[in-house]
């Protein structure tokens, strides 16, 4: 991934502009009528009862714009975009998997999109005071967000930033990774030290190494999302952000259609250290990686 890191600096101009929007003005306890829009889906059509602690049930996809961005995903991954005002749900197949809101930047000004997940959470109450106690900022909430559940936007000890959820009626169901779904989530940072130390102490996930580029939070025996480090750089203090992982069947054939659809192919699978992965992002700059899994390369045995 350092062909990446070293050619884009994130903005974070968007996500101010998320929360003008999912905030009412005299108070970021309330909803702006399209975060009422956000409120109105839930996680899941199918909730379990259970509240999976650390597992990422949501992603949002903040953009500049929604359309271009959503026929993008709808040929790249045969996604289906139900579009209801400035919000739209995505399904891949029969289940519903995430949204994008329409956030658009001041006149003269352009924006990348980006990809926030949200985290399950028992109490998001209670969890306020442990990202307070540990170095974290609240952006939004708590907040009731309709059927979807009480929420709050947090910036973490590394200012990457999230919501926590306690879903209405659980969480979805630990499940068999389909084509499409979302395979997994990671965190960007350069201080892989201090991220783990917050996420352990706000989310309670177990201690967990794979080698020093990379990390595991886990929760119960569960692997719910990764850390990776990145290089540190002295103009823009380190790369820092969630990155979303889809599961395709062939990130070389995906690939070379994320260019015919408009977007960017930052690192191409033969390029990535894992192989079978591939860096890319959509028309409107949103940063995502799509994954052979298992992670096993085409044409070996």
């Amino acid at each position: 991934m350092i062909k990446f890191i070293q050619l884009t600096v994130r903005s974070i101009g968007i996500l101010i502009l998320t929360i003008t929007f999912l905030s009412g003005c005299a108070s970021f306890n309330k909803l702006s009528d399209r975060g009422v829009e956000m409120g109105q889906v839930p996680v899941t059509e199918m909730p379990s009862g259970e509240v999976l602690e650390g597992k990422i049930i949501w992603h949002d996809l903040i953009t500049p714009d929604l359309k271009a961005a959503g026929a993008f995903y709808e040929k790249l991954f045969g996604w289906q975009i139900d579009y209801q005002g400035e919000y739209a749900v995505i399904r891949n197949g029969d289940k519903i998997i995430a949204g994008m809101l329409q956030v658009n930047p001041p006149e003269d000004e352009t924006r990348d999109g980006l990809w926030i997940p949200s985290v399950s959470v028992a109490d998001v109450d209670a969890a306020k005071e442990r990202v307070l106690a540990n170095g974290g900022k609240i952006l939004i909430g708590p907040v009731d967000m309709g059927i979807r559940g009480r929420a709050m936007m947090i910036s973490d000890s590394e200012q990457v930033d999230l919501i926590l959820l306690t879903a209405t009626g659980g969480d979805p169901a630990d499940n068999k990774v389909a084509v499409g779904d979302w395979l997994w989530d990671e965190i960007w940072t350069d201080d892989p030290d201090k991220t783990q130390q917050f996420y352990q102490a706000v989310l309670g996930y177990d201690d967990e190494f794979l080698d020093d580029k990379y990390r595991i939070l886990a929760r119960e025996d569960q692997w719910r999302a990764g850390i990776r480090t990145t290089q540190s750089d002295s103009d823009s203090g380190g790369y820092k952000l969630w990155m979303p992982v889809i599961r395709v069947e062939d990130p070389v054939v995906s690939s070379a259609k994320v260019e015919e659809l408009g977007g960017v192919v930052w690192v191409t699978p033969e390029e990535s250290p894992e192989g079978g992965t591939a860096l890319i992002a959509d028309p409107t700059g949103a940063l995502l990686m799509i994954q052979l899994w298992p992670n096993e390369i085409k044409g070996e045995n």
